[in-house]
């Protein structure tokens, strides 16, 4: 089974993310995660299907990845290494249908959840296009209300095997919003989906932008307090 390296995910990532107009603040969050085990199941009834990929510690497959705050004060990153799944309560796992395909490309909607080894939780909804070609499979797509949830008791800082950042300023600029997620499946057992596979390295990167309406709430915030202080 060949696996899905980083260099190449991150090409790929750049790529798509060049192409793709965001607003006008930077990240605030960036997550890659790679080698993950990824399925998925046909409906040759209506060309439809359903794909899945999950960090698993699972022979040639050792998922790895990490999250990061960007810019803020506090910035900083936390890492899974190789196996983490086998090592920790740490996880990602990615949904995502297909459907309306049109030539080598189709639609898609979905959702992924991102935890760390404290319990807490990055989760967002995706919307994109699924492009196939040149025996690869790819989705480019917008997350949508990606939240940070933090876990009962032990939350606030997400946590990786090792490096962390505190997320209070990102939760501060919820929901996040108006960013690319790329996901390259690494030589897909049938490249043009209409057909099962299973256990196929997936590589996934993203980047996270508060939205305008959760940036004018801050905005307004401020002011509020401005007025106070005079």
């Amino acid at each position: 089974m060949k696996t899905l390296n980083k260099t190449k995910l991150a090409v790929a990532a750049g790529m798509a993310m060049g192409l793709a107009s965001l607003a006008t603040a930077g990240p605030l969050v960036t997550f890659t995660y790679t080698n993950l085990s990824g399925q998925y199941a046909y409906n040759p009834i209506g060309d439809t299907g359903q794909f899945q990929a999950n960090a698993v510690a699972n022979g040639a497959l050792q998922s790895d990845g990490s999250v990061s705050l960007v810019p803020n004060p506090g910035a900083g990153t936390a890492v899974f290494n190789p196996g983490f799944t086998g090592r920790t309560t740490a996880s990602f796992q990615i949904d995502i249908s297909f459907f309306n395909r049109v030539g080598n490309m189709a639609s898609g909607l979905g959702s992924f959840t991102s935890t760390d080894t404290l319990g807490n939780t990055l989760t967002g909804q995706l919307a994109g296009d699924w492009v196939m070609f040149g025996g690869a499979v790819f989705f480019n797509g917008a997350i949508r209300n990606a939240i940070l949830t933090p876990a009962p008791r032990l939350g606030g800082i997400f946590t990786g095997e090792t490096g962390s950042w505190n997320m209070g300023a990102p939760m501060a600029l919820q929901p996040l919003d108006g960013s690319i997620v790329q996901i390259h499946l690494s030589e897909p057992v049938n490249s043009n989906m209409n057909a099962d596979f299973r256990e196929i390295s997936v590589g996934v990167a993203g980047q996270l932008i508060p939205t305008p309406a959760s940036m004018a709430l801050l905005g307004l915030g401020g002011l509020i307090a401005t007025r106070r202080r005079r």
